[in-house]
């Protein structure tokens, strides 16, 4: 009936969960019953390919022993030969199986299959579940794999998670922070019983929200912190059901540390800067060179800010990410680059809001080559007002407000005719006065203290910051710093409508 078939869905969750949470399951007049079972970690080495998917136990059976067609079926009774079991009680390992003592001396696997010295028969865990590495360089988490679930708290999901992913808590923050505390404070069991039960609740709505309307060939990761019992949970029921499941081996920090690696690479790229003072359309410059084919990091878009006193914007609901997602956005666009071309760049100073320009790709920057965009002032005026609308519907007393952070710099006065012309609605004199008065200067001392080679840049004067104008730019800067890059398009264009006019 309708109320059967939640009921086994329930059943079939708590028996995995508290599996995997070292508890020892049994069912008794159709209710899961849970009680407590010592465990310990193998030290058993994993199985070395073929065998790296396959149960320990399965691994050091006979060739022939795995060719037969029993072996392959996956939701059979395990009948390969007991191994010896290591010294204490064996548990769970992730994706193997180490063998392991029953409460009555038997052997059996992890994954549930094998035969005991008194003759008893284990049933196996279900299907394998794949290792996925993501320190490897051909990790690409939207490319394979249709759905990414990170079983961390909402919170440490926020903080920064794999490209991609969605959050999918098997403990929210706050039952993550009481079973923490329970483990610390009272007992490990006490805390791997409640986790167990929170579990299985939530198992049920990661189910419902994220799996109803997905296909049997569905690819699935799935990680958590370390990899450990949280990833697992979800990774068997996904696999149960029979959905293609990866898991990470070490969890998000394995994939954090791998991040880090390759940071600490980006010093040896070779950058070219896109510099110029406040209202050049730098940002426009980079959009041109990318949709042109050229390698290009956007770090303000990364960041979510504009890197000024103003640069806070209502369409990232004026928050930046966290350091750290911040480096994980510079990983995912950087790890496909060529490093035998060029990336280009904004000349930025080293903080950008409130992150930091991880420091080997700074340090790179500081050593790329720097193009100067040169604008009329009439043109900057135009552009920043396009840019920053907002301040003069919306958010109005913000930029009042903000500007209150000058005072120390460009003093009472000054501000207070500023504010003035605000009231007044006199956009284009305040935009060129602060442009004049304060963003010049301080682009010319966030020049000094960056050490950027502006002495030996190239300038390059443009009448206007319209697109046609910033696409044959573009295309010049490709042609001369990019040398390796497919002939842009705007350039083909342009020899075509010159042909038509003549």
């Amino acid at each position: 009936g309708s109320g059967a078939r939640p009921q086994a869905w329930r059943a079939m969750i708590t028996t995995i969960a508290a599996s995997l949470l070292s508890l020892s399951c049994s069912k008794v007049g159709g209710r899961v019953r849970i009680s407590a079972r010592a465990s310990a970690r193998s030290a058993t080495r994993p199985p070395s390919a073929p065998f790296a998917f396959l149960p320990r136990v399965a691994a050091a059976a006979s060739l022939s022993a795995c060719a037969s067609p029993a072996f392959a079926r996956v939701s059979r009774v395990h009948r390969a030969p007991p191994l010896a079991p290591p010294a204490g009680r064996g548990g769970f390992s992730a994706m193997g199986a180490v063998s392991s003592q029953d409460d009555h001396g038997d052997s059996t696997d992890a994954n549930g299959g094998g035969r005991g010295t008194q003759g008893r028969e284990y049933v196996e865990m279900g299907p394998r579940i794949m290792k996925v590495f993501p320190d490897e360089p051909g990790f690409d988490p939207r490319r394979d794999w249709d759905i990414v679930c990170d079983v961390r708290s909402p919170a440490e999901w926020e903080d920064d998670h794999v490209p991609g992913s969605v959050s999918t808590p098997v403990l929210d923050n706050e039952e993550r922070a009481r079973v923490g505390t329970i483990y610390k404070q009272e007992s490990p069991f006490l805390a791997k019983k409640l986790g167990a039960s929170l579990v299985a609740k939530n198992l049920g709505k990661i189910l419902d929200e994220h799996f109803q309307d997905k296909e049997k060939d569905t690819r699935v990761l799935v990680y958590c912190w370390r990899g450990g019992e949280r990833s697992m949970s979800l990774a068997h029921v996904l696999s149960r059901v029979g959905f293609k499941v990866g898991l990470i081996p070490g969890g998000y920090k394995r994939y954090r540390a791998g991040v880090l690696e390759f940071l600490r690479t980006m010093d040896g790229f070779r950058y070219h800067l896109i510099a110029g003072k406040t209202g050049c359309a730098k940002g426009k410059m980079l959009d041109q060179l990318k949709a042109q084919g050229a390698q290009v990091l956007d770090l303000e878009a990364m960041a979510q800010h504009r890197g000024s006193v103003l640069g806070e914007d209502p369409a990232w609901d004026n928050k930046q990410p966290s350091q750290k997602f911040f480096d994980t956005r510079i990983w995912e666009q950087a790890r496909t680059f060529d490093r035998s071309r060029p990336i280009f760049v904004e000349g930025e100073s080293s903080m950008i809001g409130r992150l930091q320009i991880p420091k080997n790709t700074w340090a790179g920057m500081r050593k790329g080559s720097v193009t100067l965009l040169e604008v009329p002032m009439e043109s900057r005026v135009r552009w920043i007002r396009g840019g920053y609308k907002h301040f003069e519907t919306t958010d109005v007393s913000r930029l009042v407000e903000k500007l209150q952070k000058l005072v120390p710099k460009c003093g009472k006065k000054k501000v207070a005719e500023w504010e003035e012309m605000i009231a007044a609605e006199r956009w284009d004199e305040f935009v060129e006065d602060i442009l004049l008065n304060h963003y010049d200067s301080a682009y010319a001392d966030a020049a000094k203290r960056s050490g950027r080679d502006d002495k030996n840049a190239e300038f390059l004067m443009l009448p206007d910051t319209e697109d046609e104008t910033y696409a044959r730019a573009a295309a010049e800067l490709i042609a001369k710093h990019d040398v390796s890059a497919p002939p842009p398009i705007v350039v083909e264009r342009e020899a075509e409508n010159e042909e038509v006019a003549a």
